[in-house]
């Protein structure tokens, strides 16, 4: 089937729960709204700016300069509309410093991978404060799924790019992405919006409110959107997995191919000078001979069921934030939050098929008269297999903070929890289908000579009957406080400090229960060093060292201490000079240390045996006896913003990054096979040698090491045309190496794509330019690059990418010249994304293209409608 050329119609499918959150939701901010509207006209003041008390993502001292020694990334909900996605993760993908996309149909669920690091590497804080590490649906994987977070409840998305772990404890092992929910704003606002490209849509709904008096603040913000589902038939790339019309292998497999492959079960099939005949062309599989493939001998059809499942599958996406503030005394205030989401994606999987399968001489269309083995799509079973993963995250946090003469204390406590299922249809009832395939009554066999269904719809479905249901939660009762203060007055500044501890208990289930209890104690220090006259009649600091320090103790695995230390040398006023040093770790998650071991039959070459094919049992699970993966990272860089070039931005921050330990699963029975001595005890022989069984269970292994530098530059020109601000920013990469099996030697990881996905292009960079004339219009127009890199399967490249963003903001009272509020303060956003419509490059990768790298999708364009009152 040719992919659809046409635009899905724009009909609004949102699930109908979703729809009254929000109308519920849009009832209480509007009411909101109004309430706070006449306690401005009744001239209730606002409370003090709480500033003095956010969490900086990088330290919890405070800071009055802009730049400190972290380079902290900031995205704000502006700079995320502009950029016309509509998921975290998405957005996320278009930065620089995330080296590898992380996409639904890779995983099933979404990370962030911080310069091509490991997955789980970066620990995600919501609102500046730890979460589960990992959730259920993840797993697998060992990371938190950013799929259970609407980018529609985002303020702004805050990355640090090293580790932090003496800040923020096990999981900062390469990074920390702070995401920020939107609250403490006033009045009602909403908004609707409609994403389309071709084959797929997406629609969105948004609304909230805010109020606030003297002591007391509320506000919340509700969420919903749907989004369709691309098949992979949809793109020319997934339609057809026989690349050879781009010059690339032929991908497909005799498994999935249309019609089947017959081939005998030894010699050649009955009748014909060949062991293998594909079924003709258009046959009805009814009354053949072995006649009937004398023209397909030694042929076989291959396919791929690419074409078949869901690249992108349908979601449905909601939730809510709430959050308040009450301050009790002049000096203390109660804050709490509760944030609830819930998405479901389902989407077509593998379809039914057979592969090397026994069709006994007994079958009712068997004309062959002798058993024979059929490999080969189910035709009529495309439809048959689902899966969908269902998930709800609920993070309450109640919290009390306030100041005790020249000091400030915190104390909050949450209970971050998600829950949810794994469902896959369709599964083979194996009794079921030997019966099908021995069947000598037309009307109960299963017919794979035919080219087109292999049986009616209801017996079909009576084979691939089988539902595999997975449930799972994961929950982390986390309690924290720490109290900051100057210790004491030095010539150049305040020696500034901090002191905490931090309980947490967790909790995971799926299939089996563990949990575990963490225990931590922390500190910062920052001290100023040299300071000198500003000519302003103030001081301004000129050299300041930052250290910190944190012991965590886990029940299941024992202790860590890590350390931190930086400083900052501002030799001239607007020139900041940095660097930084970080230990860091990540604990093995609890799926990896207990989740049971399984077997099940496959078979490898045995190099020890002549490469003898070799029936074995492949054992994969936890293992108890797994080391946390540890990292040190460093960087030295410099902010500097000249006072010769009004408005211009200019950074660079060289960086190192050692990992030790990394936790994974070997690839393959093979891999481990070929490297038995770089696995030891791993393939388990019996007394004469002979291969029985291989240990795929979680391992440590390797060092990755990984440097290289970040640049960004920005520059707001005022001109009496408007303002323009041309910007850049690209990371590069000069070395990622690393092994791929323990104690085995280094391989290059830069710019060479690798079987165990962790590598990383050598430059990734986004150019763009803002143009605001006036204030009621703002146009934005980028490009991103991916530089060329060698395929999973060299001497093939790929990459050498640009992709092309662009953005349109009219703020429609302004730009009418109406009255303020004549219109709900109504704001027209166009947005598209890959608007060359740059669809990927072949690679050797199962899907046949790189699924870290390129956009599936191609051109999107993203049309909203805001309303602030």
């Amino acid at each position: 089937m040719e992919a659809s050329s046409a635009c899905v119609s724009p009909v609004v499918l949102v699930d109908d729960d979703a729809i009254l959150r929000v109308l519920i939701g849009f009832v209480v901010a509007l009411t909101l709204g109004q309430v706070d509207a006449r306690a401005a006209e009744g001239g209730v003041e606002s409370k003090p700016d709480p500033s003095e008390y956010v969490l900086v993502t990088g330290t919890r001292l405070p800071s009055a300069a802009r730049q400190s020694a972290q380079e902290v990334r900031i995205y704000d909900q502006p700079r995320i509309e502009k950029s016309g996605q509509s998921t975290v993760t998405d957005f996320l993908a278009t930065l620089p410093e995330v080296s590898l996309v992380s996409s639904e149909n890779a995983t099933g669920a979404t990370t962030v991978r911080l310069r091509g690091a490991i997955f789980g590497s970066p620990l995600v804080l919501i609102n500046g404060r730890r979460t589960e590490p990992v959730t259920g649906g993840a797993a697998l994987f060992g990371f938190f799924d950013l799929n259970t977070i609407p980018l529609s409840l985002v303020e702004r998305i805050e990355i640090l790019p090293t580790g932090s772990s003496a800040i923020y404890g096990g999981d900062a092992l390469a990074g920390v992405v702070n995401i920020v929910l939107r609250s403490d704003f006033t009045g009602a606002e909403g908004g609707v919006g409609y994403k389309w490209a071709d084959s797929i849509d997406e629609k969105h709904i948004w609304v909230g409110g805010g109020w606030k008096s003297e002591d007391f603040s509320f506000s919340i913000m509700a969420s919903a959107s749907h989004r369709g589902s691309l098949l992979g038939s949809d793109r020319d790339i997934t339609n057809d997995p026989d690349l050879r019309r781009f010059g690339g292998p032929n991908l497909g497999t005799p498994a999935f191919g249309v019609p089947a492959t017959v081939s005998s079960t030894s010699g050649n099939l009955p009748g014909l000078n060949s062991n293998t005949a594909t079924v003709p062309r258009g046959s009805s599989g009814v009354g053949l001979t072995p006649a009937d493939f004398a023209a397909t001998a030694g042929t076989q059809n291959t396919g791929s069921f690419n074409r078949w499942q869901a690249m992108i599958p349908e979601s449905d996406r909601s939730g809510m934030f709430l959050s308040g503030n009450h301050r009790l005394t002049s000096d203390v205030e109660l804050f709490a939050e509760l944030l609830v989401t819930q998405y479901r994606n389902v989407g077509l999987n593998t379809p039914p098929f057979l592969q090397l399968t026994t069709v006994p001489a007994s079958n009712a269309f068997n004309p062959f008269g002798a058993n024979v083995r059929v490999s080969g799509l189910v035709q009529g079973g495309e439809t048959l297999v689902q899966f969908s993963l269902e998930e709800q995250f609920v993070r309450p946090l109640l919290g009390v903070r306030g100041k005790l003469d020249t000091w400030q204390w915190e104390i909050t406590a949450l209970d971050a929890r998600d829950s949810g299922s794994q469902v896959l249809t369709g599964q083979p009832n194996s009794a079921a289908l030997n019966a099908a395939l021995a069947s000598s009554d037309p009307a109960t066999a299963l017919n794979p000579f035919r080219d087109g269904p292999m049986g009616s719809a209801s017996l079909l479905a009576s084979i691939y009957s089988v539902t595999s249901v997975t449930n799972f939660s994961a929950e982390s009762r986390i309690v924290d406080a720490f109290a900051r203060g100057p210790l004491l007055q030095l010539p150049a500044g305040p020696l500034n400090a901090v002191v905490g501890a931090e309980y947490e208990d967790s909790s995971f289930n799926r299939g089996f229960d563990a949990g575990r209890t963490a225990r931590a104690l922390f500190s910062e220090l920052r001290i100023p060093l040299y300071a000198v006259e500003d000519g302003r009649g103030g001081r301004r600091e000129v050299l300041a060292v930052q250290g910190a320090a944190r012991y965590d103790n886990y029940s299941d695995f024992g202790s860590k201490t890590t350390g931190q230390a930086a400083f900052e040398l501002r030799p001239i006023e607007r020139l900041l000079l940095r660097g930084t040093y970080a230990t860091a770790f990540k604990p093995p998650t609890l799926f990896q240390l207990g989740s049971p071991k399984t077997s099940f039959p496959f078979f490898v070459n045995d190099p020890k045996n002549g490469g003898a094919t070799v029936a074995i049992q492949d054992v994969s699970g936890g293992n108890a006896n797994l080391r946390p993966t540890t990292s040190t990272s460093s960087t030295l860089g410099f902010v500097w913003s000249p006072a010769q070039v009004r408005g211009l931005d200019l950074s660079a921050t060289r960086w190192w990054s050692r990992i030790e330990g990394a936790i994974a699963f070997p690839l393959s029975d093979q891999t481990v096979v070929d490297n038995e001595t770089s696995f030891p005890g791993r393939v388990i022989r019996d007394s004469a040698g002979q291969i029985v069984a291989v240990d795929r269970t979680f391992i440590n292994f390797g060092v990755l090491h990984e440097d290289g530098v970040d640049v960004a530059a920005s520059w707001r020109i005022p001109t009496q045309f408007g303002t323009f601000t041309p910007a850049l920013a690209g990371t590069y990469v000069t070395r990622f190496d690393g092994p791929s099996t323990p104690g085995g030697a280094s391989i290059e990881r830069l710019s060479h794509a690798t079987g165990d996905r962790a590598f990383a292009p050598r430059w990734k960079s986004i150019a763009s330019i803002n143009w605001a004339p006036n204030p009621a219009w703002n146009a934005w127009f980028a490009g991103r690059y991916i530089s060329s890199y060698t395929d999973y399967t060299p001497p093939h490249k790929i990459g050498d990418v640009w992709y092309f963003d662009a953005s349109l903001d009219v703020a429609v009272e302004r730009a009418l010249d109406l009255t303020k509020g004549s219109l709900g303060g109504m704001v027209f956003s166009l947005s598209g994304t890959n608007l060359t419509n740059k669809l990927p490059d072949w690679s050797n990768l199962f899907r046949g293209y790189d699924t870290y790298n390129y956009d599936l999708v191609g051109r999107t364009i993203f049309v909203r409608l805001r309303f602030q009152m």
